[in-house]
């Protein structure tokens, strides 16, 4: 019976190890790109125009121009608890910590996906699987409007924001 028991309990606590890796990792996902510019304000005015023409719903995250770090939430959303966050800067990557497809606009920082360009604002139109039927789909509605929109492939974090 011990012996059972402590047989039970090694495969228990192994299954709760290989379940935190799958949960703490980085997932390929295909990020879909209407416009990408150094100007806050001129990615501002393409996301607006692409919600219209895409009717998809605008979503911003609550997200402003910051000098020190591209976007960030306001200071009063950090530091109130209201985040995962305490500081203030804090640029939380479109995806990060469910790595959810999505589909709807935002305005997105380059510097927070890994292998893309550094310093520019990124209209988003969706984040999909980095490939498959959905994927294609999804981009090619969106090259129906924006015929230079393109999918760039990122690796977006699953798990925990800690």
């Amino acid at each position: 019976m011990k012996t059972t028991l402590s047989i039970l309990l090694i495969f228990i606590c192994s299954l709760n190890g290989f379940a935190q890796k799958k949960w703490n990792t980085e997932i390929p996902k295909q990020i879909i790109i209407v416009r990408s510019t150094k100007s806050y304000d001129e990615a501002l005015t393409a996301a607006k125009d692409a919600s219209k023409k895409l009717g998809k719903k605008l979503d911003l995250r609550d997200l402003v121009p910051d000098k020190k770090i591209g976007l960030t939430w306001p200071e009063g959303l950090c530091k109130t608890g209201e985040s995962d966050e305490k500081y203030f800067p804090y640029y939380p990557a479109r995806g990060d910590g469910n790595a959810e497809n999505d589909d709807y606009i935002s305005v997105e920082y380059s510097d927070g996906y890994k292998g893309f360009a550094k310093g520019f604002y990124i209209v988003v139109a969706g984040i999909t699987d980095a490939s498959g039927v959905a994927a294609a789909k999804q981009l090619a509605d969106v090259k129906k409007v924006y015929k230079d929109a393109y999918g760039k492939r990122a690796m977006i974090w699953y798990g925990t924001m800690d």
